[in-house]
């Protein structure tokens, strides 16, 4: 397989991975140690963080999600030794689980990504992602309320 393909099949796992609910297929296209950056969504800054503690965060969000669907195209990739780069448009289709609130139960982002990429001996990894959103549809609510749902739940673990 071509080092272009086995990157875009990266990114084909990464959204695999949370549409399916596979932790496992989504931590495996990370290096241990990732930036993240949704400054663009979210508004806080990029920041280096522990990606098993992510896949458990995001586990427990999209818990909260009736389903989702994320979609890459136009895949723009460039291979310098054993770094890479790829950036590709997404869509991210998001629907909240009982919503019990007026208005849509559904938010859609579109936009791209921008990620670093790292030769490792178990493949290509993403080392750092950004997520540039250009619009969105929908209800933003819904995301904020599958986070809400998640933090309760954890905290009446506790």
């Amino acid at each position: 397989m071509s080092d272009r393909q086995a990157i875009v099949d990266v990114l084909s796992n990464y959204a695999t991975g949370l549409d399916a609910r596979d932790w496992v297929l989504w931590r495996s296209v990370f290096i241990d140690e990732v930036i993240f950056d949704l400054s663009s969504w979210n508004g806080v800054a990029p920041r280096p963080l522990n990606t098993d503690r992510v896949v458990a965060a995001q586990a427990r969000i999209f818990a909260e999600l009736a389903e989702t669907q994320h979609f890459f195209t136009n895949h723009r990739v460039t291979i310098d030794g054993d770094k890479a780069r790829v950036q590709a448009h997404m869509r991210a289709e998001h629907w909240l689980a009982n919503p019990g609130i007026e208005g849509t139960d559904r938010y859609t982002m579109f936009g791209y990504y921008d990620d670093q990429l790292v030769r490792t001996d178990a493949g290509w990894k993403i080392a750092q992602m950004q997520l540039n959103v250009t619009r969105t549809e929908g209800n933003r609510w819904v995301m904020e309320e599958a986070e809400r749902r998640a933090r309760a739940k954890r905290d009446a673990q506790r």
